[in-house]
């Protein structure tokens, strides 16, 4: 029932094209793991249809348990629970139950933890490798293109157009035998990699949006200006983002091409602006006298209860956030009394913003904690917190491919 729900929402709208590069009827009694990249908010959807409706579990990230409009489908549908980016032993044990314990098992993951912020896949979570090892069941990789192209992280509102979903074999049980756990990761990342705004550049699919507002909430991924480099100034209205320092701005088309207004300087797609703002961050929090501090509201996930209109947690308090070298920490009030909490980079490899770029959260000891800036700068402290682990040497490393040094490129 729901994947013909799902169908008649985004099947139809988005023109999906599938391509199965695999014979399923292979797998039909073995277990499964799928993995894929997640570009948008209906991947759930577009795995379900590339696997031909075979009963699937996902796993989700916990705090989605507790949204009421997921209520019913997460217990149809059976959906694992995870805590996004630390280790959660309950979670394999969930994935354990299904592959070796169901006749036909099949688990569905996306090893990058939360949909993607620049149209392009980041790479992995550590331990995924470890994890596919662990299990040695057959693994299908799901490659999934166009799909930020309708959900864009900056905009709740979907943008329907092309979309292509391709399928292949990952590894055989005997394959994961043979290789490292990194080995395993390296080829993960390798095969549901996808940069979106490079797949459209020569295709020009177009995606309809309700007002032409294309660019609209876009200064939450794209807050540094690229001319100026003044930092929190862009304003994404309609099909215009702008510097409100300087006027640098652009308009983005229903084909995602991004185009200079007057004399501004621009990158040449969005994507590339966006690891623009990585590589000065990244010199940034080289220093090791770096220091980022923000007022922040602070929010903590319901023990009981489900949650409306897209919230994730419930006001709890307010403080200071503050990011060093050493780690994170936010000194505030918690449900009225003064409190403190540490999280060392080493534990801290980024943050997530479940909905848009309007908030993010983390977990401390086991404990979900929701942040709010008072300023749109979640984007800014997402990538802060992964070059602070990265620079001090933390296991989630980028992409071997991916250049710190390489130059803006201009249009």
């Amino acid at each position: 029932m729901l994947s013909q729900v799902a169908r008649l929402v985004y099947y139809g709208p988005c023109k999906v094209e599938l391509v199965r590069n695999v014979d399923l009827k292979k797998y039909t009694d073995k277990p499964v793991i799928v993995v894929a990249n997640h570009a948008s908010r209906f991947d759930y959807a577009l795995v379900n249809f590339v696997m031909k409706r075979r009963r699937i579990n996902f796993v989700a990230a916990e705090n989605e348990f507790h949204r009421a409009k997921f209520k019913t489908i997460f217990k149809i549908g059976k959906v694992i629970p995870k805590r996004n980016f630390v280790p959660d032993i309950k979670t394999i044990q969930g994935i354990s139950r299904i592959i070796r314990h169901e006749k036909n098992g099949c688990v569905a993951i996306f090893p990058c933890g939360m949909s993607t912020a620049s149209g392009a896949q980041q790479p992995c979570m550590t331990g995924t490798g470890k994890m596919l090892k662990h299990f040695g069941v057959h693994v299908l990789a799901v490659r999934i293109y166009g799909g930020y192209l309708v959900c864009p992280k900056y905009d709740v509102k979907e943008r329907f157009g092309k979309v292509e979903v391709h399928l292949d074999e990952l590894f055989t049980p005997e394959q994961l035998s043979e290789l490292s756990a990194d080995e395993i990761e390296q080829r993960v990342n390798k095969a549901i990699y996808t940069d979106d705004y490079a797949w459209n550049a020569t295709r020009q699919n177009s995606y309809r949006c309700k007002k032409r507002n294309y660019a609209q909430n876009m200064e939450q991924i794209l807050y540094k200006c690229p001319r100026c480099g003044a930092e929190l100034q862009m304003e994404g209205v309609k099909n215009v983002i702008s510097c409100k320092n300087c006027g640098n701005s652009a308009q983005l088309d229903d084909k995602y091409n991004l185009t200079p207004i007057g004399g501004s300087i621009v990158p040449v797609n969005p994507r590339e602006w966006y690891d623009w703002q990585r590589r000065e961050m990244r010199r940034k929090v080289s220093d090791p006298d770096f220091v980022m501090e923000e007022h922040v509201q602070l929010g903590l996930m319901p023990k009981y209860g489900y949650l409306k209109h897209n919230k994730v947690a419930l006001p709890a308090g307010e403080g200071m956030l503050r990011l060093d070298r050493t780690g994170l920490t936010f000194t505030g009030i918690r449900e009225e009394f003064p409190w403190e909490v540490f999280i060392p980079s080493e534990q801290l490899n980024t943050v997530c913003m479940p909905v848009d770029g309007s908030y993010f959260y983390t977990y401390a000891s086991g404990e979900f904690l929701q942040f709010v800036p008072d300023a749109i700068s979640s984007m800014r402290w997402s990538l802060a917190v992964e070059e602070v682990h990265r620079v001090n040497g933390g296991k989630w490393q980028n992409f071997p491919w991916f250049d710190y040094d390489a130059p803006l490129k201009l249009q």
